[in-house]
């Protein structure tokens, strides 16, 4: 059963790495599915996915002992699955001590490129950190603040600075926990290419419009992005004793592209009924 609270505390501790011990770690010596090893949550169920490990001997990675690879059927909203599960995957990876870091840019190629009839989406680096460091909340996420990314009811401003849609303006809300484990989510750049639209206890994911060359040279990554933040508000939700479910009936607007409407409730619980005291008389 998976441990939301372990995770949850993981979002706020875990780092990209970039530097490995070159030791061997036991779990990514199996050949498991780390999907089923973790009881990883898909977004998108419907979609076939599979995570296979590589090994250095295996396949030419100089940037780690091990690469894992995440491979997928090409469907709509499978860029967004990819990010979802993956991003559990690293922060389950985190909490034993493995330390993670995206490839951007990088598929893998030739007799890698295919696996069980899926393709290779994205892969990252893995292994036992060189430096264990632990980020401190908040002054080690160099993110966009909650108000840029969080909008209560109302969407952001438009390119001139004016609201297209939704007349009644809304402050940004700011103290939301959920959203926090959101903003602090790792994105292609530090882009943060998402806001998000709370309207009562439903949060609607937008894409943004792509701004600069960058982002137009990374069209995918964009997309894994806002799987791996709604991995976190997934997460972070499940920690707080929340119900999640998602609904992907939305329309579009002009600041963004509408990706998924989260419900975040309560989860109903049987109400505890004490019976009455009997009263004796003597």
């Amino acid at each position: 059963m998976t441990d939301y609270h372990t995770l949850a505390e993981a979002i706020y501790k875990r780092k990209s790495v970039r530097q490995y011990s070159d030791v061997s770690v036991e779990i990514l010596e199996s050949d498991d599915d780390l999907i089923e090893t973790f009881e990883v949550r898909p977004l998108i169920p419907e979609i076939r996915v599979k995570v296979k490990i590589f090994r250095r001997s295996e396949i030419k990675n100089k940037r780690s002992p091990y690469l894992i690879a995440f491979y997928s059927e090409e469907k709509p909203m499978h860029l967004e699955n990819i990010g979802f599960i993956g991003q559990q995957v690293v922060l389950e990876l985190f909490s034993r001590g493995i330390g993670t870091c995206w490839w951007g840019l990088k598929k893998l190629k030739g007799e890698f490129k295919k696996h069980a009839g899926l393709h290779c989406i994205i892969a990252m680096s893995a292994g036992i950190p060189q430096d264990t460091t632990e980020r401190v909340h908040p002054g080690d996420f160099p993110r966009k603040a909650l108000k840029e990314i969080f909008y209560d009811s109302s969407p952001p401003p438009d390119t001139d600075g004016k609201k297209k849609e939704f007349e009644n303006a809304v402050s940004p809300a700011v103290n939301d926990v959920i959203m926090e484990a959101v903003r602090v989510a790792p994105s292609a750049i530090n882009y943060q290419p998402w806001f998000v639209l709370k309207i009562d206890d439903r949060y609607d994911f937008y894409l943004r419009p792509p701004k600069g060359l960058v982002e137009r040279i990374m069209p995918d990554m964009r997309h894994i992005d806002i799987g791996i933040a709604m991995a976190h508000f997934m997460v972070q939700a499940q920690a707080e004793g929340l119900e999640v479910s998602f609904d992907f009936m939305g329309r579009d607007i002009r600041q963004g592209r509408h990706i998924a409407g989260i419900i975040a409730k309560l989860q109903w619980q049987m109400p505890i009924i004490i019976p009455p005291i009997p009263h004796f008389f003597t």
